[in-house]
């Protein structure tokens, strides 16, 4: 664990009390991640958001008494799945249905019968194949959160390997047969792939889909007149026009930049992008902020030139 978290046992142990931990909650220096335990406020607000779930799991995990499964979030959190939109506060747990149980504030329990549920050791814990658990979300939630959690199991750009096979995830949802939100399951793993290398990747496809327009090719490789090579997020072949979904994480994260400061990054990626432009015969960009609402990615498409098949939305 890293060195910002803060246990309260072991500050009682050096002589704090729960006093002066109390003070540093309410001056902001530290913020309650899980029972018991703290982070110092500044490292924390710089951890992205699945990262800050991961860590607070783990440290549930600590104080969790008998056999907890971890699944939903917590799992997708545990295995470094993505998601759409904010991660819960409570940490998802899955527990045999004839045993009963509620949820409380702290956790939420998903009653059901474990022979029915994949479920590995990982890293000392026990909780749901990355294939179980991305199924298990898009039983529950909207189309392209599904989505997007399954491409981001499938990934094939991931260090190592992808995190879950097409026909491990068709088999689960084989399993998921009858049960609510199969038919929802069923058609995300149905469109999801292991080329989208992002969240907002996968969520521009959702939508370029359901606003009516072509299906792209994904990542396919430009030569750049440079010599360097390119490859855009999406490109309609028919169309020779390409399209890009840009966060802003590459001109601020340091895993993007590579030792570049942001500026340096802007002109680099200028740069690329005015040579992409020779190479197809017209490009669109957008930001994640543009998928809200649709309409702002269906004007953009449009006006650069890319049919739908439907009206604005």
């Amino acid at each position: 664990m890293p060195d910002f978290i803060i246990r309260r046992h072991e500050e009682l142990a050096l002589g704090a009390t729960d006093a002066t931990l109390r003070r540093s909650r309410q001056n902001g220096e530290i913020v309650r991640i899980a029972h018991g335990s703290y982070a110092r406020s500044g490292p924390w607000v710089g951890l992205p958001p699945h990262e800050q779930h991961r860590l607070r799991v783990l440290e549930a995990a600590e104080r969790a008494r008998g056999t907890v499964v971890y699944s939903h979030y917590a799992a997708a959190a545990l295995w470094g799945i993505r998601i759409l939109g904010t991660w819960p506060d409570p940490i998802d747990v899955t527990t045999d249905q004839s045993r009963g149980g509620r949820s409380s504030g702290a956790v939420k329990r998903h009653g059901r019968s474990l022979t029915d549920v994949e479920i590995v050791e990982h890293e000392g814990l026990l909780l749901t194949s990355p294939a179980q658990t991305v199924v298990d979300l898009a039983r529950r939630l909207p189309f392209a959160d599904g989505v997007v959690a399954m491409d981001s199991a499938l990934h094939i750009g991931r260090h190592g390997a992808a995190l879950a096979t097409t026909d491990a995830i068709a088999r689960r949802v084989e399993a998921a047969g009858g049960h609510r939100g199969y038919r929802r399951a069923a058609a995300a793993a149905e469109f999801a792939t292991g080329q989208s290398d992002s969240p907002e990747e996968s969520h521009s496809r959702v939508w370029i889909y359901l606003l009516g327009f072509p299906p792209p090719l994904l990542q396919v490789e430009f030569r750049l007149p440079s010599g360097r090579t390119a490859r855009p997020d999406f490109y309609w072949n028919d169309f020779d026009h390409a399209g890009e979904c840009d966060g802003r994480a590459k001109y601020t994260d340091a895993r993007y930049l590579r030792g570049r400061t942001p500026e340096m990054a802007v002109i680099d990626e200028k740069n690329r992008e005015n040579e992409l432009r020779q190479v197809v015969g017209r490009l669109s960009r957008w930001e994640p902020r543009d998928l809200y609402p649709p309409r702002r990615l269906y004007d953009r498409l449009s006006f650069d030139g890319l049919p739908s098949s439907k009206g604005r939305p």
